[in-house]
């Protein structure tokens, strides 16, 4: 009877124990997911973590003295939930119904897509610079995709509705890359008319997986990875009410209409080639894709403007939009 009672305290002892053990464990996994995900949208704090990017999302000294000098227009809209998106209108000096929207990349401003304008400028479209929600002067906090494919809706509502042009492409880079993609499969009440993408990532979970390894100095194939990889993820939905395959452009470009260029950098560490070639695999509309075989992540169009140029020029002749 003693054994037997013995036997029961230890079996409520180890019980216990394990549901205890099983409790702290979630506990730190949910914190380690949530911090993960909290840095990743705080960009004071994107030097710690993503050491290859820069944060210049702040800093719009370069646009507004641009802005002043070239007389080029502020632009404004407000997003579904109530925020002020900011963007720069550039009207072609050649009277055109054609427009382009640019979309930065994570933790820049419109500033860096200023690079693009000669380039499109020359091809005969209004430019329209925007800053992503959470970046610039925009207000609003990054949300993956999840709203910032409403916000580009209401940009092109913008350019049709109220700068009357007929014809509106949509060219990102990097994360705005991506999101123009995720907008290709979207359901747009004013559908774009071409894509252009540039180092896109094609799966938001490989990202926040490298991040993740990265934060805890961990080897890619770490047991504790692959355990707190799935925190990560439960984050990402508490925050968004949507997972990462929800928001990964290869999910989108599948239900694609519109042609799209793909465009990707060589020697590319950050987002490597084979993205560009899954996603243009997926993608069912007309499609080309172009790699700038020595140049590094998101800046082929400084590394070699002419054939950057040449690529473009060649895309929109095929699509019948330019001569």
């Amino acid at each position: 009877m003693k054994t037997v009672h013995k036997f029961n305290k230890l079996l409520y002892f180890f019980s216990g124990f394990l549901i205890g053990a099983f409790i702290v464990i979630n506990i730190i996994g949910m914190i380690a997911g949530n911090t993960l995900y909290v840095m990743l949208n705080n960009k004071q704090q994107v030097d710690d973590l993503v050491p290859a990017l820069a944060n210049h999302s702040q800093n719009v000294d370069r646009i507004r003295e641009m802005e002043a000098a070239k007389k080029w227009e502020r632009a404004e809209v407000t997003t579904q939930d109530g925020y002020q998106l900011v963007g720069t209108y550039i009207k072609n000096p050649v009277n055109t119904d054609k427009a382009i929207i640019i979309l930065h990349g994570l933790y820049q401003n419109r500033a860096m897509s200023m690079d693009y304008v000669p380039l499109y400028q020359k091809l005969g479209f209004n430019i329209l610079l925007v800053d992503l929600r959470g970046h610039g002067q925009s207000g609003g906090q990054m949300t993956w995709g999840k709203k910032e494919t409403g916000d580009i809706d209401k940009w092109m509502d913008y350019l049709k509705n109220i700068k009357n042009n007929n014809k509106i492409g949509i060219h990102g880079v990097s994360l705005g890359g991506s999101y123009a993609l995720l907008h290709s499969g979207s359901n747009a009440p004013i559908k774009a008319d071409f894509y252009v993408e540039d180092s896109a990532y094609d799966d938001l979970a490989h990202i926040y997986r490298e991040k993740l390894r990265e934060f805890f100095q961990l080897p890619r194939d770490n047991l504790v990875i692959g355990v707190l990889w799935r925190y990560c993820q439960l984050s990402m939905y508490w925050h968004t009410k949507e997972t990462m395959a929800d928001l990964s452009p290869i999910r989108a470009v599948v239900k694609a209409q519109a042609p799209i260029l793909f465009l990707h950098s060589g020697a590319d560490t950050l987002i490597p080639e084979k993205s560009l070639q899954k996603l243009y695999k997926a993608t069912p509309s007309y499609k080309e894709y172009y790699v700038f075989p020595n140049a590094a992540h998101a800046v082929s169009i400084s590394n070699n403007p002419e054939e950057y140029f040449a690529v473009v020029h060649k895309f929109l002749k095929n699509i019948n939009l330019s001569n």
